[in-house]
């Protein structure tokens, strides 16, 4: 495991594997773990980065604080993927993960090569 400084916090994250950075965001219920299982698949063709957001494992946050706000997660994950060389990043969000990708990519799309929403949570852009 290792980290990046983003916006005051330490973010988690593992990476494996060679080739273009693919950073993943987990869902509500789960943090860089989720992405366990396909990280040996995926690890063939890209350096796989599996971020873990703000308060979730490996931290153990006691609700104390109002930075549990889906724009925290986004202005972290847009600040974590600015430290990620070389850009632009693929960039692939499961559930709550996969709207956080989404506002990233509205928000900066220059950091992003391609965009991956799996089952995303949220109020997504009606025309989609």
């Amino acid at each position: 495991m290792q980290t990046f400084r983003v916006n005051g916090y330490d973010m988690a994250y593992l990476e494996v594997g060679e080739g273009p950075p693919l950073v993943c965001v987990h869902g509500t219920l789960g943090d860089f773990r989720t992405w366990y299982s396909v990280l040996g698949p995926l690890s063939k063709a890209h350096r796989v980065i599996a971020v873990s957001l703000r308060h979730f494992f490996p931290e153990h946050w006691d609700a104390v604080g109002d930075d549990y706000r889906m724009a925290q997660h986004v202005a972290d994950v847009v600040a974590f993927i600015e430290q990620v060389r070389p850009a632009p990043v693929d960039l692939m969000g499961h559930s709550r993960g996969g709207h956080i990708a989404f506002r990233v990519a509205q928000a900066r799309p220059d950091l992003l090569r391609k965009l991956v929403l799996a089952e995303p949570g949220g109020d997504l852009d009606a025309s989609l």
